[in-house]
């Protein structure tokens, strides 16, 4: 289960990323789901968890919809609260928030606006905020949260963070690298993703970019990148009934 946090905690604790990583590992040993089925079912990404344990951080969007896949509380409208009592409270300018903790001065407005941060921005803004309040001021600031209705307890417990729903109309607070892209509703995997998802190693995809033997693959600019469907044409291609089996038989039987 996902241990919901305590409002402004001093010394931070563990990392977010690493909470619901834990989280969902206990939830499928729990419930004896693969990675594969488990990112298909909570997001339609069946990368997500190896993309996880890669070590890359989660949306706050994203991490809700997992968290709300295992009946988990969600941490976005907690954390959104957070802010703005700690900005009613403290006096703190908008602008300077987002300056001082992640170098952001637009975050709090982009926030409002429904912006999903990575998890890793989360923390160091909690961080900064728990460092720039006096023990006064945290006091009235749990106290605020824990009189706001579904805060009532644990006020930094909610939202479940899951990637953002396809074409969502969240808005990204950080770019995303270019690890996926979004045409028409149509998901593209990076080499690494594609790799994982078929249980080979990335420089193996790219020798067989080369060869002509792999998955088909897209262009755009300088990055390669892969959809689903043809990842599992690709596979399906390969299956193989024996050890002698070269797969001349099962192309014969398609013809």
């Amino acid at each position: 289960m996902f241990r919901p946090m305590t409002t402004l905690e001093p010394h931070g604790g563990m990392p977010l990323d690493d909470r619901l990583r834990r989280a969902v590992a206990a939830w499928r040993a729990r419930h004896g789901v693969s990675a594969r089925r488990f990112g298909a079912e909570a997001l339609g990404d069946p990368v997500f968890v190896f993309s996880q344990e890669r070590g890359r951080s989660v949306r706050l969007g994203t991490a809700d919809r997992v968290l709300a896949f295992m009946g988990c509380p969600e941490l976005g409208p907690a954390f959104r609260r957070e802010v703005e009592v700690f900005l009613d409270v403290t006096g703190t300018k908008v602008a300077v928030l987002g300056e001082e903790a992640i170098r952001n001065p637009s975050f709090v407005g982009r926030l409002r606006r429904g912006a999903s941060p990575r998890l890793t921005t989360v923390d160091r803004v909690r961080a900064w905020m728990a460092a720039n309040a006096t023990p006064e001021e945290i006091r009235a600031i749990r106290d605020r949260i824990t009189d706001g209705g579904p805060f009532a307890g644990t006020p930094m417990s909610g939202s479940s963070d899951a990637p953002e729903p396809r074409g969502g109309s969240g808005e990204n607070m950080e770019e995303e690298g270019g690890t996926r892209m979004n045409d028409n509703g149509r998901n593209y995997l990076d080499t690494r993703e594609a790799a994982a998802w078929l249980s080979l190693s990335p420089r193996t995809l790219d020798r067989y970019r080369v060869s002509g033997d792999g998955p088909a693959f897209h262009r755009f600019g300088g990055r390669v990148r892969y959809t689903l469907a043809d990842l599992e044409a690709w596979a399906t291609d390969r299956r193989r009934l024996s050890t002698s089996d070269d797969g001349t038989a099962g192309r014969r039987e398609a013809q």
